[in-house]
């Protein structure tokens, strides 16, 4: 039987959407689209295994300058570079080749960049999501501990009050 969810999340919540899709151990990508913006959220037997975002605040790039792994100006070099291979190379294997960041530390930059799009979606509170039983081809599986992310959600959650 084809898992097909759609709705709005006004009326059922991130947080419950996840959860069922979770408890029903899904394979396939949550989209939600709130505003200008498109989340994604990749599932593999009830687990999160990536997410991607098209706000520019979510781009790995600005995360790991942010976060003082890279400087602006290593990322202003790294982008001319994936413009230049036509998007062929992947930003993040730029960053390791180009020495501005090892291949561990890329690695947790791209789990700080998924656990920060998740957080943002249990903050959304009007917008739409339809989950897909498909899962893009090259979605690199990084493994996100459930309960972990939402003690940090909530724990974020209740600073912010």
């Amino acid at each position: 039987m084809a898992l097909s969810l759609s709705g709005n999340l006004t009326e059922t919540p991130f947080s419950d959407v996840i959860a069922k899709l979770c408890q029903q151990e899904a394979t396939g990508t949550l989209t939600c689209r709130a505003k200008s913006t498109e989340k994604s959220v990749y599932l593999k037997n009830g687990q999160i295994i990536f997410s991607t975002s098209k706000d520019e605040n979510d781009r790995l790039g600005e995360i790991m300058v942010k976060n003082g792994k890279i400087t602006r100006s290593q990322l202003e070099r790294s982008l001319d570079l994936h413009r230049k291979s036509a998007g062929l190379k992947k930003i993040g294997a730029i960053f390791v080749e180009n020495g501005f960041i090892s291949p561990k530390e890329l690695f947790n930059g791209l789990k700080l960049q998924v656990r920060g799009i998740i957080h943002s979606l249990f903050l959304l509170t009007e917008g739409t999501y339809q989950f897909e039983e498909r899962l893009p081809a090259d979605t690199i599986p990084l493994q996100i501990n459930m309960e972990d992310l939402l003690r940090e959600v909530i724990q974020q959650m209740k600073q912010g009050m």
